[in-house]
């Protein structure tokens, strides 16, 4: 995951501004506009349905779609495309970027768009809000989502272990994975993924003990003990066999198809909810969705964010017709059945309402997931401050570390709280 940097815009302005008028001309004659996204094969399948909709409803626009893998390729591919002066009309946005990518102004405010063009009459006001940076609308939500605990259902009950639930605590959580990878009858296979690296996890763990990972003001909330314990109770779960060793570990690349639940090498995985659809199209065994979990006697760790959001580039030629194509994503009958719950619960109560009876299974769960954990969730944190893209690399470095003993998890968490800092305040 690539951060932003004042370095790369300079550097490549100069050279982008005659490209880029001639492309913005071009763009005006052709009614045509460039999207991007993450995500693996089915989000792309249920995309281009819904372009293929809009363009036959709109003739003459043609657009030209871009999709890459979860996890940094897309970060790392948008930063280098801003930095040149070419990034696309239309964006997937996250939660965890959108300040930053605001911040420089790569973003359009989309005040004048809402009601205008995209309507969103019926949204809560809240669920609008979470778009908002510095008072400005930057970002429409795609859909709401919180962390979950994915579990392969089917080899729980295959090794005799009561999975767990909804409630279950972090200890509990560490001897019910220890007991599930002495009985399983599978071969290289663990109660859990190493999710010591794994940002939604570590956040989830900081609100439950009552702190943040930033502060309102765009610091660090909270302190190296906090990360020492996060990073300890990992390391016993190495040692008892409960999770996944460093080396099998690596080899997942943070997005569903690498992840050790869809490779066949753990039988519990840390995801979003609406991802539930995804695992389940890449696994043939019976999978599930369960709360993160949770401190005993500690604060509601999780929380209702949005899962994505479409974003427009202040480059685009032609906004309207940007605007055109997210209103038509997020209001047409059509492709409010094509994209089903895969980006996340739809923000629009009417919207979700319509389309819950035609849902499938996993579908269904992962709406029901959501009404199930209503105890756990708490408020939404602020929005990420700039550079916090960086650091969540070095959370996942400096994990990594530990867990192939390069680090005690004593040196980690203090390495961690000075390599997070100095991440926010170059990113600032």
């Amino acid at each position: 995951m690539t951060s932003l940097s004042r370095r790369h815009f300079i550097a490549a302005s100069t050279a982008a501004f005659s490209a880029l008028l001639l492309s913005r001309t071009a763009f005006a004659q052709s009614e045509s506009f460039r999207l991007s996204w993450w995500g693996n094969n089915d989000r792309s399948e249920r995309t281009n349905q819904v372009i293929d909709l809009f363009k036959a409803a709109n003739p003459g626009v043609e657009i030209a779609g871009q999709s890459l893998p979860g996890g940094g390729d897309y970060w790392t591919w948008l930063a280098t495309q801003t930095a040149g002066g070419s990034q696309p009309d239309v964006i997937q946005m996250d939660y965890r970027y959108i300040f930053e990518y605001a911040g420089r102004d790569v973003l359009l405010p989309l005040d004048d768009l809402i009601g205008s063009t995209i309507d969103l009459s019926n949204w809560p006001e809240d669920r609008i809000a979470v778009g908002r940076v510095d008072g400005k609308v930057y970002g429409i939500s795609l859909g709401a989502n919180t962390g979950g605990l994915i579990l392969n259902q089917t080899a729980w009950d295959e090794a005799g272990v009561t999975a767990p639930k909804i409630g279950t605590s972090w200890e509990e959580f560490a001897d019910i994975c220890a007991e599930l990878t002495s009985k399983t009858p599978r071969t290289g296979f663990f109660g859990t993924q190493d999710a010591s690296g794994h940002e939604v996890s570590f956040e989830t763990y900081l609100r439950q003990r009552g702190k943040a990972q930033y502060s309102s003001e765009g610091g660090l909330g909270f302190e190296a003990e906090d990360a020492q314990a996060w990073f300890t109770l990992w390391a016993g779960m190495r040692e008892t066999g409960a999770c996944a060793p460093a080396d099998v570990q690596a080899l997942s690349q943070g997005n569903v198809d690498t992840s050790l639940i869809t490779t066949g090498k753990a039988a519990s995985g840390i995801a979003q909810s609406n991802q539930l659809v995804a695992y389940q199209k890449s696994n043939v065994d019976q999978l599930g969705m369960v709360s993160l979990p949770v401190i005993a006697d500690g604060q509601p760790g999780q929380y209702l964010k949005p899962s994505m959001y479409f974003s427009v580039s202040s480059q685009t030629a032609n906004p309207e017709l940007a605007g055109k194509f997210i209103d038509f994503f997020l209001n047409n009958p059509e492709a409010m059945t094509i994209l089903g719950v895969e980006r996340g619960a739809p923000e629009d109560p009417e919207t979700r309402a319509a389309i819950s009876p035609g849902l499938d299974a996993s579908s269904q769960e992962a709406l029901a997931y959501l009404d199930a954990i209503s105890e756990l969730v708490g408020p939404l944190p602020p929005a990420p401050p700039m550079g916090a893209g960086e650091a969540t690399t070095v959370l996942a470095s400096i994990s990594e570390e530990i867990a192939f003993g390069a680090k005690s998890p004593e040196q980690g968490a203090t390495d961690l709280v000075a390599g997070m800092a100095d991440a926010l305040s170059r990113g600032s």
